[in-house]
């Protein structure tokens, strides 16, 4: 009896040892395995609201014809007065430029150009040979305010008097009496500054990009 009693003492001791031995073993493996953070994925950046400017559900179209002189020195170039500013387009696609010093452009500077939806809203410095205004003296129709032209991929409008916007495809830019705005793609560099968005209306303080080009309504 008293061999038993012994033998079942050791088997007890022999199992809680195992058992301390299982549980230290989870016990370490639990504190030696890295632990797994999980954090919520950023929320994406809003999406580029479209300016008024460029809504153009807002504004008249108007044929493009009577903007294009006919005479072979202006080289097939499109010419318009919006806002008082003198715009041109092309000859190439996607081609513009607007003569003009809005209050928040550098000295020295006579306009904004756009070449080919790859690069601008450049200024032109006044030692550059851009011309602004038709070699053969065509005298620019105005577009009303109100009103919106498309020619050679690029679309112009009218939004209120004394500014004049045109648009490529992810380029942009907006003249005022107060204030200029350069539009370009995100992460670009090809382009003129903005000013400090403190000169600039609260509406056009955010982001520099524009939407897709929409549809042109009809």
């Amino acid at each position: 009896m008293v061999v038993v009693g012994r033998n079942r003492s050791r088997q007890c001791r022999a199992r809680w040892r195992d058992i301390l031995v299982a549980v230290s073993i989870a016990v370490t493996a639990a504190l030696g395995a890295p632990a797994v953070i999980t954090s919520a994925a950023p929320a994406p950046a809003p999406a580029p609201t479209t300016p008024t400017a460029f809504d153009l559900s807002r504004y008249q179209p108007v044929g493009a014809g009577q903007f294009r002189p006919v005479d072979y020195a202006d080289n097939g170039r499109a010419f318009l007065r919006i806002g008082g500013w003198l715009c041109q387009i092309g000859p190439g696609y996607r081609y513009v430029g607007c003569q003009g010093h809005p209050p928040t452009a550098p000295p020295r500077v006579r306009g904004a150009a756009i070449s080919g939806d790859q690069q601008g809203p450049w200024w032109v410095p006044d030692t550059s040979d851009y011309r602004f205004g038709a070699p053969s003296g065509f005298a620019p129709p105005t577009l009303p305010v109100g009103s919106r032209v498309t020619i050679a991929g690029v679309t112009c409008t009218a939004p209120g008097p004394g500014v004049a916007a045109c648009r490529t495809g992810s380029r942009a830019l907006i003249f005022t009496r107060a204030w200029h705005k350069f539009y370009f793609p995100a992460g670009d560099t090809a382009h003129s500054a903005n000013p400090a968005p403190r000169y600039l209306p609260p509406s056009l303080r955010g982001s520099a990009q524009l939407p897709a080009q929409p549809q042109l309504p009809t």
